[in-house]
């Protein structure tokens, strides 16, 4: 049985998802410090499952209909449902289609019109989502992916190791523990933000992706590795398939020595691909990578969506 990676990666419907607002909604659950050493700002806590790949996945109701299981995806532009879960919301359409850009291309989707998408303290009202197949999981059935316009343009604090985001207003990291350190990132779009990475002593930029459950590097990067040179053929380790249904090769690789800022990673399995998505993402000719749930595993960052501005907590 081939292995494959998933979800797909969803970078843009043409800014159409991000029509909704967001506000918090009473009675939200106040997040617990992790530690006393690096405590995230007080806020309400959304909380997630682990899935498949430890993707994060989160609980929502759309439209009063649900719970429907999404992937919390921190690369796609706005949240997604499949034709099951608009049937059950019973969601009007919109008159508009659009285009939609993955990994593996682009295809024609269906745009919807919800009047409220609840999700522990995030509520995203009278927005537009598109209709798209969702990724097939084992450990849920999942309905689609939560986009970053949940947070519209608020402060999310992740703790992957504890499976939880907290929420809170934008600038609310202002002061906190010293322990935070600012992660210089190239913020293209809010669901575009590539933090540089050095590989074996090689510098690129890796798109931050919680909906990608593998960390993948473009082909300039890893020939620039020197991996798979001369008789060295990488190894075939499964497949990933884009939105537009064409399945993409997997080449199993490993790095010896890996760091975006105060995170480290020694001899760290790691892929290789010709992702369509990575020509969307700068110069083709850079060197490249998404960096997916198994290196994101058991870290803690924060994204303000505000601010434009990101932080991390070390190892």
């Amino acid at each position: 049985m081939k292995r494959r990676s998933g979800p797909s990666l969803f970078i843009s419907l043409a800014g159409v998802l991000a029509s909704g607002g967001c506000a918090p909604r009473t009675g939200g659950e106040t997040a617990p410090a992790a530690s006393p050493a690096c405590a995230a700002p007080d806020g309400e806590r959304l909380a997630l499952q682990r899935g498949d790949g430890s993707s994060p996945i989160v609980t929502v109701t759309v439209d009063g209909a649900g719970p429907f299981h999404l992937v919390l995806d921190t690369a796609a532009s706005g949240t997604t449902l499949d034709a099951d879960a608009v049937k059950r919301a019973n969601l009007p359409r919109d008159t508009a289609m659009e285009q939609a850009e993955g990994i593996g291309g682009s295809v024609e989707v269906r745009l919807r019109k919800v009047a409220a998408v609840d999700a522990g303290p995030l509520r995203l009202r009278d927005a537009t989502i598109a209709e798209l197949p969702a990724p097939e999981f084992e450990s849920h059935r999942v309905s689609g992916l939560g986009g970053i316009d949940l947070f519209g343009d608020r402060l999310a604090v992740w703790d992957l190791a504890g499976m939880s985001v907290s929420v809170s207003p934008s600038g609310a990291l202002s002061g906190a523990a010293p322990c935070w350190r600012p992660l210089e990132v190239d913020w293209m779009r809010p669901w575009k933000v590539l933090a540089p990475i050095t590989l074996n002593g090689r510098n690129g930029y890796a798109l931050i992706d919680t909906g990608m459950q593998q960390t993948i590097l473009n082909p300039v990067f890893a020939a620039a590795l020197g991996l798979g040179a001369g008789d060295a053929a990488l190894p075939v380790d499964g497949e990933i398939t884009g939105i537009d249904g064409r399945p993409t090769p997997l080449l199993l690789a490993r790095i010896g020595d890996a760091r975006v800022g105060a995170w480290r990673w020694t001899d760290q399995p790691v892929h290789v691909a010709d992702l369509p998505v990575f020509q969307r993402l700068g110069d083709p000719e850079a060197p490249l990578a998404v960096l997916g749930m198994d290196w994101l595993r058991g870290k803690r960052f924060a994204i303000d969506y505000g601010q434009k501005k990101v932080w991390q907590a070390p190892d």
